[in-house]
């Protein structure tokens, strides 16, 4: 037999508390904020249409949200995290052998740029320019995916020998490099095939790792 309904006082109403009820609000919110700004863009989108596409009035949308640039650092968040979290399971397939751990990472990247183009329009143009806010969001996540590559090389790099910044600096420069190629790939009106542009980006960062000598 269903729940009663209640009133929002914290009890429940059809097995979920009002928070939890916020919480899936917030989700749909953000989940459409992905479909929207990675499809038709950010600076055509407006509140109207997120609150459409996700089933919601906008009641809703400033129950959980300031504005839309609020919305765009969640939907940003969102990409970022599932692209790093791909990311680090592709390395992960590689076990021990570094060589195997990049392809795999390298792959996995790629591949999610490719599966759903409203990734790279978040994560490379959209919020590209939109204020200072979204700029810090921008360098914090690059910082995340700079972690993210020494995670990935760490198994077979003797951090002993080198020194941590040194370490950062050439993450730095390898994530740098890989989303260039990832930004010019998905914007080319004639793209590579997705195992070319994946040998190239290998090919760059076995050069850089191999001056640290793990290969």
């Amino acid at each position: 037999m269903s729940s009663p309904r209640l009133d929002e006082t914290g009890r429940t109403y059809r097995g979920a508390g009002p928070r939890q009820r916020q919480e899936d609000r917030r989700a749909r919110l953000v989940d459409a904020a992905v479909e929207v700004f990675g499809t038709s863009g950010y600076r055509s989108a407006t509140v109207e249409k997120i609150c459409a596409t996700a089933g919601l009035t906008k009641r809703y949308f400033y129950e959980s949200f300031d504005d839309s640039e609020a919305l765009l650092l969640a939907a940003y968040a969102s990409v970022t995290d599932r692209l790093r979290d791909n990311v680090l399971r592709g390395a992960g397939g590689g076990g021990a052998d570094l060589d195997a751990r990049v392809r795999g990472a390298l792959t996995a990247f790629f591949r999610s740029v490719a599966d759903d183009p409203r990734i790279p329009r978040i994560a490379f143009q959209e919020v590209l320019g939109v204020g200072p806010e979204v700029d810090i969001a921008y360098r914090r996540v690059t910082r995340s995916f700079v972690d993210a590559v020494l995670v990935v090389i760490g198994p077979a790099v003797d951090r002993t020998a080198f020194p941590e910044f040194h370490l950062r600096t050439l993450a730095t420069g390898l994530v740098g490099a890989v989303l260039m190629i990832a930004q010019q790939w998905v914007l080319s009106e004639n793209p590579q095939p997705i195992e070319t542009v994946i040998a190239s980006a290998h090919t760059i960062l076995s050069a850089v790792l191999g001056e640290l000598g793990p290969t």
